[in-house]
């Protein structure tokens, strides 16, 4: 749902700014994500690898402390350099005090500071609540996501077209851009040709599926692990190599390279509307 930010409520306890999350907190976030998720069921989209691995610089994370307890956390992630993602959750203990609306508010700043040109708060649409608090705020759905986990390789069968899986350089950049915006129906992200730091974060994590004949690039993917499981997300073939089979070739050469490194189960996020995914 796009965010827009809201009013400030001051409940009481604490809230940290972070750049990076240590052991602790990440313990910390671990445990409320466990007492969320006994309460209302469901999946918070908190991208682990990255909470994990966040580098220093802009200010990403904010928590919540009641008594030296995260109680609440909010989250900012930025893998489309015009698109910025939020997501959080409140301890169901401490709810209707005012520690979302803060920690929204807080996330809303350092949006504005970024300026991108959309911010997606994301939430699980069977929890009344939470789409409630984005609407009382002024938001809008813009999309829904189905998120499918593959827990075997599947049967045998045609693979398609053969394709190369390779991780993305910084040359790629301009090409993971492009890929991106068309795959996404967005505005394509423009590079200073010296900003060796934007093009880094554009292809962090990017594998570029590119055929084996000619060695053409045809679209992307992201790929993060986390223990025995796995996400794909950020995938998209360029409009022109549509419906040639790269897409299907690409990820069945992806999800059998991670089941040989050992990882059980495999998920993949698309849009709800997108029957062909």
């Amino acid at each position: 749902m796009r965010a827009t930010p809201g009013p400030a409520p001051s409940p009481t306890g604490e809230l940290l700014a972070l750049p990076q999350l240590d052991a602790h907190e990440l313990e910390g976030l671990a445990r409320l994500e466990a007492a969320c998720r006994d309460s209302d069921g469901g999946r918070l989209k908190l991208e682990w690898p990255t909470l994990r691995a966040r580098s220093h610089g802009a200010t990403s994370d904010f928590i919540w402390l009641s008594d030296g307890t995260i109680v609440g956390f909010a989250g900012l992630y930025q893998w489309r350099p015009v698109a910025l993602e939020v997501t959080g959750m409140v301890h169901p203990a401490y709810r209707r005090q005012g520690i979302g609306s803060t920690l929204y508010d807080a996330a809303a700043a350092e949006i504005a500071a970024r300026a991108p040109a959309m911010a997606l708060l994301v939430v699980d649409r069977r929890l009344e609540d939470s789409e409630r608090f984005v609407l009382d705020r002024g938001g809008e759905l813009d999309h829904s996501e189905h998120r499918m986990s593959q827990l075997r390789e599947p049967d045998a069968r045609d693979d398609g077209p053969p394709v190369r899986l390779r991780p993305a350089v910084l040359g790629d950049a301009e090409f993971v851009a492009e890929c991106l915006a068309a795959g996404f129906e967005e505005e394509q992200a423009r590079f200073d040709p010296v900003d060796q730091l934007a093009r880094a974060a554009q292809i962090a994590s990017v594998t570029v599926i590119e055929t084996v004949e000619a060695g053409n690039p045809v679209g992307v993917m992201k790929v993060e692990e986390d223990g025995s499981t796995a996400s794909i997300f950020g995938f998209a073939v360029m409009p022109e190599e549509r419906g040639k089979g790269y897409g299907r070739s690409g990820l069945l050469a992806a999800t059998r390279r991670l089941r040989r490194a050992g990882i059980e189960t495999i998920s993949l996020e698309v849009l709800t509307n997108n029957d062909r995914a």
